[in-house]
């Protein structure tokens, strides 16, 4: 996936101090060694002190305690031959959160903004219900449970209900044979031979936090180009007193590092973080600030979605001759034939 790493650190950091405001015992632990009444000011400081994030410093006047994002350098660490980092082979091109992939648009959709994970079947359609928590499907699907069962990455499936009765269910696969299948449960609303059903996996951790659009028919002919880069950014972190710096400099490492996971998972590899004490430039501050600059360098994907141009028509020409056996020669008869590729 592209990523736009400013948003990235951003939410990382507010979502951060979100999950801290609700359990503060990091801090507890973060200054262990300092006295109750220290730790209790420390509290009060990161818990009830409102800051600011900026990405480049703002216009107006900065207020402190604040923390600023700054882009030091970028340059491109690793290529790929014509740019191409995959294809239509892919499970990931166009990737599940771009692709038009359910029938009437948004049956079954999840409830978090990265929207479905990856399909492993569908469209299947329902022959009937047999049970409570049993379907037979309308065409033997032996080749599916196979490739199932030879893919040990697939892991467990939920069923999707993207059409017909019991449009918007979601269930838990608990088996699957080559005519039918088994839920975890039994279904709300039962199923019959207008239901339409996607398997997909349970959870995709790699797709995009955020909103994204499902412009991608997967059925064309598509293919992801882009490159790895290699970025440092500068997290500036201003407060009015200088304990108060080194209190927060320590938190919002602790954040980055306690959501590394998130962080890998939207495209942000192999983190390293460093710090120094800076030197700002005046014109931007107020006059009683205190300052310490973290440096985040890692490598992220930029990359995008681009449509491969392909042979539409296939045209064939047969020359036949045929001897007439008179000896005044053979006559030739020429049979073109053009095959449409697209049906």
């Amino acid at each position: 996936m592209a990523v736009i790493p400013e948003t990235i650190l951003q939410r990382t950091i507010i979502q951060g101090f979100r999950a801290l405001r609700k359990d503060s015992r990091m801090l507890d632990v973060i200054f262990a060694n300092m006295h109750q009444d220290q730790l209790a000011a420390i509290k009060q400081f990161i818990l009830e002190t409102s800051i600011d994030f900026s990405i480049n410093y703002p216009r107006k006047d900065l207020r402190v305690p604040a923390i600023v994002l700054i882009l030091k350098n970028e340059t491109e660490s690793q290529g790929f031959l014509g740019d191409s980092m995959g294809d239509g082979s892919s499970p990931f091109v166009p990737g599940p959160e771009f692709e038009l992939s359910l029938l009437g648009g948004t049956a079954a959709s999840t409830s978090n903004r990265r929207g479905l994970p990856r399909k492993i079947a569908g469209p299947l359609l329902v022959q009937e219900q047999q049970g409570p928590f049993t379907i037979a499907f309308q065409e033997d699907q032996l080749t599916l449970v196979q490739e199932i069962q030879s893919d040990p990455s697939i892991g467990s499936l939920q069923l999707y209900v993207v059409d017909g009765a019991g449009k918007g269910q979601v269930y838990n696969v608990l088996r699957i044979r080559n005519d039918s299948l088994d839920i975890d449960g039994s279904f709300e609303i039962n199923l019959d031979s207008t239901s339409v059903i996607d398997l997909r996996i349970p959870k995709d951790p790699e797709m995009a936090d955020g909103e994204p659009s499902k412009v991608y028919d997967p059925t064309i002919n598509l293919i992801r180009r882009g490159a790895l880069y290699e970025v440092s950014y500068h997290l500036h972190v201003l407060c009015g007193q200088q304990d108060q710096v080194i209190y927060l400099y320590s938190i919002l490492k602790a954040l980055l590092l306690s959501q590394r996971v998130y962080l890998e998972s939207q495209g942000i590899q192999v983190m390293k973080i460093g710090g120094s004490d800076f030197a700002p430039r005046s014109e931007y501050l107020p006059d009683e600030i205190f300052q310490r600059q973290m440096t985040l360098t890692f490598t992220y994907p930029f990359d995008f979605i681009d449509e491969q141009e392909t042979f539409n028509h296939l045209q064939l020409q047969l020359a036949i001759e045929e001897d007439s056996g008179c000896g005044c020669g053979s006559s030739s008869v020429l049979i073109s034939k053009t095959i449409d590729l697209t049906e």
